[in-house]
């Protein structure tokens, strides 16, 4: 297997810089995920740790070796990408082993390992079909197939889910860290889905403008967010972000006054909440509006009130129903408020 070591890694064209000194260390067998929004940067890293991109600047290192001039080729890594790439003209048992032959590894060989390959993504009835009559989770499968087959020491995974069903992503997404277990391959998924982060991750790489804004475990980004980006973009929905004032502790702003939100006094602060910390109140509460608009998704109710030209959402009960403009009190939960800086956007910490 292979730890991973980026020191000081940038791409840029021109006076466009892609990525801006990443810093980055991955473990020996970690599923990190890098997350961010299209643009960030995180496709472009993943790329020139396969050799796919030149580097401006800075040094990647697998095992301690330095790979910067090291052709993609013989990197040893195996990537899976969006669009399954895979070829038409041959069937999937020639599919799972082109990387076998690629890389000449003895025939008597090649029937074990694809069929073992196939196995473990429940292939082996369907390798001699071709790409075009599988469907679209049994061609991704296929193309995991095809990168598992020769067992290289990394994975690189670019938004390989992104094309499926939502039920399909789910089932994959299941397989992909049950495989990845097994293995026991250092893998770098590279995703926007912040749901596919938490679930696969052991860490995650939160990504934006080409900087890294925060690393951590699933529950260390969700819980603990490191600025305003990070806790806007984790979550679903997202944390609710509201300007206002700190006045000795208490946080105000339109239509919201929440007492014990902070400490001291501060003229402009962003206060951040989760949905599922923000109740429907029997009295006065924090927030006094009206509903903005009742979303059921069966297993709860999404509230949404129109805060200061923004909306608020809160979770309520599954059986809650209220009519649009309705009066309606929210609570805080105040020991789950965020408080962040309005200027730099960084958490302000107690």
């Amino acid at each position: 297997m292979a730890s991973i070591s980026l020191k000081k890694v940038t791409k840029a064209w021109g006076s466009v810089v892609g990525v801006d000194a990443i810093d980055l260390e991955i473990k020996d067998k970690e599923f990190i995920v890098f997350l961010g929004p299209s643009g960030c940067g995180k496709t472009t890293t993943m790329r020139m740790v396969a050799g796919l991109e030149d580097l401006t600047g800075g040094d990647i290192f697998i095992d301690g070796e330095r790979i910067n001039d090291v052709d993609a080729r013989d990197r040893d890594v195996a990537m899976v990408f969006q669009s399954y790439a895979l070829y038409p003209n041959m069937s999937i048992y020639e599919n799972i082993r082109f990387p076998l032959r690629m890389r000449n590894v003895p025939k008597d060989q090649h029937e074990k390992l694809v069929r073992e390959a196939a196995a473990m993504v429940e292939l082996g009835d369907y390798l001699e079909r071709k790409p075009k009559a599988l469907s679209g989770g049994q061609r991704q499968r296929a193309a995991l197939a095809r990168a598992i087959v020769r067992h290289p020491r990394v994975f690189l995974m670019d938004e390989p889910l992104s094309n499926l069903d939502a039920k399909l992503r789910l089932t994959m997404r299941a397989q992909l860290k049950h495989i990845q277990k097994r293995l026991q391959t250092t893998t770098i998924y590279v995703t926007h889905d912040q749901i596919e982060a938490m679930t696969l991750a052991d860490r995650v790489a939160v990504m934006d403008k080409g900087r890294i804004q925060q690393l951590g475990t699933p529950d260390e980004v969700y819980n603990d967010p490191a600025n305003v980006f990070v806790a806007g973009f984790i979550g679903s929905p997202p944390m609710n972000l509201i300007q206002g004032s700190l006045e000795n502790g208490t946080f105000i702003a339109p239509d919201i006054r929440v007492p014990g939100a902070g400490k001291g006094t501060l003229a402009k602060v962003t206060l951040g909440i989760r949905p599922e910390d923000v109740s429907v109140a029997k009295d006065n509460g924090h927030v006094t509006t009206r509903v903005y608009s009742v979303e059921p998704t069966g297993d709860q109710t999404l509230l949404a009130v129109n805060q200061g030209g923004k909306l608020l959402v809160a979770r309520a009960d599954r059986n809650y129903r209220q009519a649009i403009d309705t009066p309606v009190s929210l609570n805080f939960d105040t020991s789950r408020i965020y408080l962040f800086d309005a200027g730099s956007g960084q958490r302000i910490r107690a």
